[in-house]
């Protein structure tokens, strides 16, 4: 048995689960197949799921989902998905950092220095299920998901509204779902500490959060940094490995165990994956694929 082909094939078809045919023929035609051909084309890759991971792997393919839609003006990426520019943006940033040695970071808002952990960075995407999770989280907060939550008060039941591109609101579920759905509220805080130190850094930098709402959001989450721990992206990572973690003690599969834990392990390296693309791919193209968090 081959392992590998089984793991590629089982990646391709999550990837399909997410990828319409007007995606599809939009890979076709970066890949240059006759106009007559691109039906048999879209065909073979819903037949054989591991052929998209590898036309996604193609620099060619890339460039075109990324950039080809800027052809054609107002209606850029009207008849694809998000999550099709979102993975093609991450198989790129995987192309682009192997073999580098070192990529920008933040180190104040509009400073960036050189940090030599491109091998690290390359060595987190060679494992290709993380391109998919990457691509995924990104494509979620594409749309904001928000809400009205009842949560009880020495006062009485109270009406709370939630939105999940604030972690403030977010955890405001927290107080409103039983026990045992909590444990997804802890998983998608995770994601959005993630998100947004990976996509807006410098809103965090900027004091997206003042330290009477980080006192807040440990009070409501039950999770205190320690004494000394650096504010800013530092804080909010150190949250959300550790909301993750939370995540991981409330679910059962061991499957979802493994994944959360991973998650929180390399935190760091994701976020630092997600500043490539977001800085290179995405907010070149266009600034509006994400509500930005100042102003949810």
């Amino acid at each position: 048995m081959n392992t590998h082909l089984d793991e590629a094939d089982r990646l391709g078809a999550a990837y399909l689960e997410h990828l319409t045919d007007a995606d599809l023929r939009l890979l076709a035609d970066a890949e240059a197949v006759p106009e007559h051909a691109v039906g048999r084309r879209v065909d073979a890759l819903r037949r054989e799921p591991a052929l998209v991971l590898d036309v996604l792997d193609r620099p060619a393919i890339t460039t075109r989902v990324l950039s080809g839609s800027a052809e054609r003006g107002d209606g850029r990426f009207t008849m694809v998905t998000p999550f099709l520019v979102f993975v093609a943006a991450v198989h790129r940033a995987a192309l682009e950092l192997a073999g580098t040695s070192h990529v920008p970071d933040r180190a104040a808002p509009r400073l960036r220095v050189p940090v030599f952990d491109g091998a690290q960075l390359s060595e987190y995407l060679a494992h290709r299920h993380r391109r998919l999770f990457l691509a995924e989280l990104l494509a979620s907060f594409a749309r904001v998901s928000s809400g009205v939550a009842v949560v009880q008060t020495p006062h009485g039941p109270r009406r709370r509204r939630w939105n999940d591109i604030d972690p403030r609101r977010l955890a405001v579920l927290l107080e409103a779902v039983p026990e045992t759905e909590r444990a997804s509220v802890w998983w998608r805080l995770g994601d959005l500490a993630l998100f947004l130190t990976g996509v807006f850094p410098d809103a965090v930098e900027r004091g997206l959060f003042s330290r009477v709402d980080l006192a807040a959001l440990a009070r409501v989450t039950g999770v205190h940094a320690e004494p000394g721990t650096a504010a800013g992206t530092d804080l909010l990572e150190w949250f959300g490995s550790r909301w993750y973690l939370q995540a991981a003690r409330r679910v059962s599969a061991a499957t979802a165990v493994a994944v959360l834990r991973e998650h929180a392990e390399h935190f760091h390296l994701a976020r630092r994956v997600l500043n490539v693309v977001a800085d290179r791919y995405l907010f070149p193209l266009d600034d509006g694929w994400f509500v930005d968090p100042r102003r949810a």
